[in-house]
């Protein structure tokens, strides 16, 4: 997007298909609030870009802020969220998204997405009804 500063950038998934150690990386290149964001796990185009459709799985970040510099590390198992100091005077930042296995295989990419802005529609237990019929013949 033209205009908008992007200040946390995906470097890459690590170990692909591990259990033990698949993880998404996260640079932070400005101070910000890591809750702004989400991951997408997308299925993949035939153009290696992400495909339109149903999300899979999506892991939303808790409020946290975090400094220039800092890592974020997204693993793929279940896990207890912790930090760690680095040399450097720069943070790593370890968060757990609870799935049971691997999910960044073939035909899956990750997309990170800046979520500011978002609202809660109810719950929705039955569809919804149909609208009223129109009192206007259509024509």
């Amino acid at each position: 997007m033209s205009g908008v500063e992007v200040t946390i950038e995906l470097s890459g998934v690590r170990d692909k298909g591990n259990a033990d150690k698949e993880r998404i990386v996260l640079t932070v290149t400005a101070d910000d609030d890591i809750g702004l964001y989400a991951v997408f796990c997308c299925r993949t185009s035939e153009h290696s870009r992400p495909s339109a459709g149903p999300v899979p799985h999506v892991y939303w970040f808790m409020n946290k802020d975090v400094k220039t510099n800092d890592i974020i590390v997204l693993y793929t198992k279940s896990g207890r969220r912790s930090e760690k100091n680095n040399d450097g005077g720069y943070k790593s930042h370890f968060f757990y998204w609870g799935r049971p296995s691997p999910i960044w295989s073939e035909g899956y990419m990750p997309v990170l997405v800046e979520t500011p802005d978002w609202a809660v529609g109810d719950s929705i237990t039955d569809p919804p009804a149909a609208p009223p019929p129109s009192s206007v013949p259509p024509g």
